[in-house]
């Protein structure tokens, strides 16, 4: 962990959780939903130890960007659709999934087939946003940019929907079927712990996080320019993006969960 932890990051909850991964023996892993690999990392550095990490994702894109940013570590990266995975049952030791449920479209279809492929007492991990709570202006200015990108990807035809509550997440977690869960909420994600602009990020009106924001409202815009829908969403963007110049930008807040089969 970096050496100066900021306060708001050392009372989220965050070392909660980073001291619960390094309580698990990973294993053979598989990450569903890879994208660039910050899950992979972020459990390279906590769990107490591991055998291998083996990363799926529908996205070729995102496969590319996980192989670069995890190119000097041994993970095996494979293009495959969670609905169906093609592996054999009892097959991993852990199964996890991070800040992707909110992507999928049959969100129960998947977690059942992790829990599929999982060996009978295998360990089960899940690291999603949430959308209510006890969350402050800057969060909630991160829900609205997130539901203003999901009105976006929809009309493009892209998987994406709204975070779920934490009853919802509850819910869908109680379906799998798994044993001795348990659950966490932290304000900040544990990655947070190993980065050392952790303390300049606790200031939501930092120049460069209501920059960035701005920026990748406009981004998000831009790519839907030609739509009817465009003008209605671009006063929609504009509007949020008076509001980060007052409130700032904070991540939403994350849920985790631990389960065995």
């Amino acid at each position: 962990m970096i050496a100066d932890i900021p306060d708001g990051l050392r009372g989220s909850g965050a070392i909660e959780v980073r001291e619960k991964l390094g309580t698990i023996s990973g294993g053979d892993i598989l990450d569903v939903g890879t994208e660039a690999g910050d899950f992979i990392k972020t459990l390279m550095r906590t769990l107490k130890g591991y055998s291998s990490f083996l990363g799926i994702d529908i996205s070729a894109d995102d496969l590319q960007k996980a192989g670069e940013q995890l190119k000097d570590v041994p993970v095996e990266l494979m293009e495959m659709n969670a609905e169906s995975m093609s592996f054999p049952d009892n097959h991993f030791d852990t199964v996890c999934i991070s800040y992707s449920i909110h992507h999928l479209e049959h969100s129960d279809t998947v977690l059942a087939e992790m829990y599929r492929v999982l060996k009978p007492g295998g360990h089960f991990i899940i690291q999603e946003l949430y959308s209510d709570g006890e969350q402050n202006e800057a969060q909630r200015l991160d829900r609205d940019v997130h539901n203003l990108n999901v009105r976006i990807d929809t009309i493009l035809g892209i998987p994406h929907f709204e975070a779920l509550t934490r009853q919802e997440l509850k819910d869908a977690v109680n379906k799998i079927g798994l044993t001795a869960v348990e659950v966490y909420e932290s304000s900040w994600p544990v990655k947070c712990l190993f980065c050392e602009e952790a303390r300049d990020c606790e200031n939501p009106l930092r120049k460069e996080s209501v920059d960035f924001m701005r920026k990748e409202i406009d981004a998000d815009l831009a790519r839907i320019i030609d739509h009817p829908s465009y003008d209605e969403l671009r006063r929609e963007g504009e509007s949020i993006k008076e509001r980060v110049k007052v409130t700032g930008h904070s991540p939403a807040s994350v849920m985790y969960f631990f389960g065995k089969k």
